[in-house]
């Protein structure tokens, strides 16, 4: 039972759980008084563009995908599923990518390799083309050939 005790007094010692602690509220904080509001804005601001304009505001979708993707950084923090601190202490997450799993990165360079290799392939078959057509007009303004055939 002492050594339980200890052990609980030498966790209670570390600072960088308080730190923790400390981070984790403010964060909390944050989530509630300020991003779930903010969040609520944005859905009712997007559903009156919908209703009026038929359409959602492009510039809108874009900052709601940057938001979201805060929101889940701030999430897993907050749930301890990560120890990487959200904006403002990194950088604010970027355009919808939302924490991508190495097995995405890794197919969506496969798919970017294939892709630029087959644009590559499109050029070239199209350049070949071109080449053709170039030859083919020089040959119609030459005229016949003048050489005698057997």
């Amino acid at each position: 039972m002492s050594e339980q005790i200890d052990e609980l007094v030498e966790n209670l010692k570390r600072p960088s759980l308080w730190k923790r602690v400390f981070f984790t509220l403010g964060f909390a904080l944050l989530f509630n008084i300020i991003l779930v509001p903010l969040v609520l804005l944005m859905v009712l601001v997007q559903v009156a563009f919908s209703l009026f304009a038929g359409e959602k505001n492009r510039n809108l979708a874009d900052l709601s995908e940057k938001l979201v993707a805060y929101l889940v950084e701030v999430l897993g923090f907050l749930l301890f599923t990560t120890e990487h601190k959200p904006f403002p202490f990194n950088d604010f997450p970027g355009s919808g990518e939302i924490n991508p799993s190495a097995e995405d990165v890794v197919e969506s360079e496969i798919a970017r390799s294939e892709s630029a290799q087959a644009s590559e392939s499109d050029e070239r078959v199209s350049e070949e083309g071109e080449a053709e057509r170039e030859n083919e007009a020089t040959d119609k303004m030459r005229g016949p050939s003048a050489t005698p055939q057997g």
